[in-house]
């Protein structure tokens, strides 16, 4: 590791499927709609494939040189990445920065025996693709080592200002004992086969399915026979209406299905570990993701339970970390700052593992009611726009136009209400709770006083009057930020948040 490595011979198959990949839609046009009328007797014919094979093989080349030219080491507590063609490019990121070494193994990569590694920095990132799994270990324990060293190294460092302290030989002991325990790792959750199913069926399946099929429904769209679809249809019965409700019935169940599966396939085997400062998440079949989350950048805590789970009493836990990262890495799940680290549990026991993981967090439990005077305020401006939309629809196409604005004016008056009862916060010493509350789920924030960046108050005249405002908490989250507020909470409640934010009494409760 410490002279310059070239990458896996894996990665030139990797290059060839890239290859592939990038000409994916050229080749298939070619083959549905030229293919079948192809003359082999003229010569023009061949112009066509040959212009196709040069793109191909101009990709593959510039994979292979891509793929030749990456070097990468460790140099001077260092980690060295070269790459380019002609152009030559180097990065280094400091290794005593690096919080996280994660890896990625889609199916082809598990067939070859290669994975994809991407190595973060809380303001930089690098990748490298494809490595062999034995050199990503490698890879990940060099990096851990040399962060060990460089860390005694600096306990040393106190140590000697210390020496004479008479109970420093005790202090050393307990830091030593504390390093080891550093570099254990224990198992905090494992989702069962059994939760996995329940958690598939349960997670909003049919809108993971239309979001997966659609683009590839819509591509080859014009493939399939519509006409002898309608016309049979249409042959067993007559009512339009009952040809409808027949299609969209069958897309919902199958959608249902297929959206289950992609879930269960995505989240199998969903396993989380505790290594000192950091979570190691692994989970997935088709595609193996290792995911780390350091603890110790952790924003805030949110629960996401949709109104199924809550019937069942289960739950999922996300958490927001900071990062500097601007441009999002390949396959990376973690850019955007927020990551989900327990998908599917008991809400109880969720909370038995965050505190343990996270013991400086009470979790609290928000006090539930917003004031009625905002209760119009949600769908009160959205139903007056509907309404007009209603009205031109009925001119231009149907009255049953306004059948349709109906049922969304009454799905906003519903959620308003489900706001109003089931939305609140609590704020006790340094830890404020929030709760919102929607048509479809409840999302609960949990943050701690430092950990703020900022606070936001929005108020107009009508709301001045009415004594009401809104008010949003700033979070760290990623790159950027994240929001954390309440809608039409009343005037006294705000100003008692803000005084809290501003004046730093950590000993208070609301």
């Amino acid at each position: 590791m410490y002279s310059p490595q070239k990458l896996h011979p894996i990665s030139y198959v990797s290059g060839l499927i890239e290859a592939f990949k990038q000409n994916f839609i050229v080749i298939i046009i070619f083959l549905v709609f030229n293919f079948k009328d192809f003359d082999f007797t003229n010569l023009r014919e061949y112009i066509v494939p040959a212009l196709l094979t040069i793109f191909f093989l101009i990709s593959f080349i510039g994979q292979i040189l891509k793929v030749y030219n990456t070097r990468y080491w460790i140099e001077n507590n260092h980690f060295i990445l070269t790459t380019g063609i002609f152009n030559k490019e180097r990065k280094e990121l400091d290794i005593s920065r690096i919080q996280s070494v994660d890896t990625s193994q889609d199916i082809i990569n598990q067939i070859v025996g290669g994975v994809q590694l991407q190595i973060k920095t809380p303001s930089d990132g690098l990748e490298l693709s494809t490595i062999s799994k034995t050199q990503s270990i490698e890879i990940e324990n060099t990096i851990k080592d040399i962060q060990n060293q460089l860390s005694n190294n600096d306990e040393k460092d106190v140590n000697l200002d210390s020496y004479l302290n008479v109970d420093s030989s005790v202090d050393n002991i307990q830091g030593n004992f504390e390093n080891d325990m550093l570099g254990q790792r224990k198992r905090v959750f494992k989702l069962s086969f059994k939760n996995l199913i329940l958690m598939s069926l349960s997670s909003g399946a049919i809108g993971v399915a239309l979001a997966t099929i659609s683009p590839i429904v819509g591509s080859f769209s014009n493939l399939i026979p519509w006409n002898r679809i309608t016309n049979e249809l249409f042959s067993f019965a007559n009512a339009i209406a009952i040809v409808i409700s027949i299609v969209v019935g069958l897309i919902l169940i199958l959608s249902y299905i297929v959206g289950a599966l992609i879930n269960l396939i995505r989240y199998y085997g969903y396993t989380m570990t505790q290594e000192g400062h950091q979570l190691k998440i692994q989970y997935g079949l088709l595609t193996k993701k290792n995911i780390t989350v350091p603890t110790n950048r952790i924003q805030a805590v949110i629960e996401r339970q949709s109104y199924i789970r809550k019937l069942f009493g289960f739950t999922a836990i996300h958490v927001l970390i900071t990062s500097d990262i601007d441009e999002k890495l390949e396959d990376d799940t973690s850019s955007d700052g927020e990551i989900m680290i327990i998908p599917f549990i008991k809400r109880k026991m969720a909370y038995e593992i965050i505190h343990d993981l996270i013991p400086e967090m009470a979790f609290k439990t928000a006090n539930l009611g917003m004031p009625w005077k905002g209760f119009h305020r949600h769908f009160l401006i959205p139903s007056i726009i509907l309404v007009i939309i209603g009205i031109i629809g009925s001119y231009f196409w149907s009255a049953w136009s306004f059948f349709f604005i109906g049922i969304i004016i009454i799905a906003l008056i519903i959620q308003a209400l489900i706001y109003i009862k089931l939305s609140g916060l609590k704020l006790k010493n340094d830890e404020l709770t929030i709760q919102k509350s929607n048509l479809f789920s409840i999302k609960r924030y949990y943050v701690k006083y430092d950990k703020i960046i900022g606070m936001e108050i929005d108020a107009h005249p009508l709301l001045i009057r009415n004594q009401l405002g809104n008010f949003a908490f700033l979070i760290a989250k990623g790159a950027s930020h994240q929001s954390i507020g309440l809608k039409f909470k009343d005037e006294k409640t705000i100003k008692y948040l803000k005084s809290w934010y501003v004046g730093g009494d950590q000993h208070v409760e609301l």
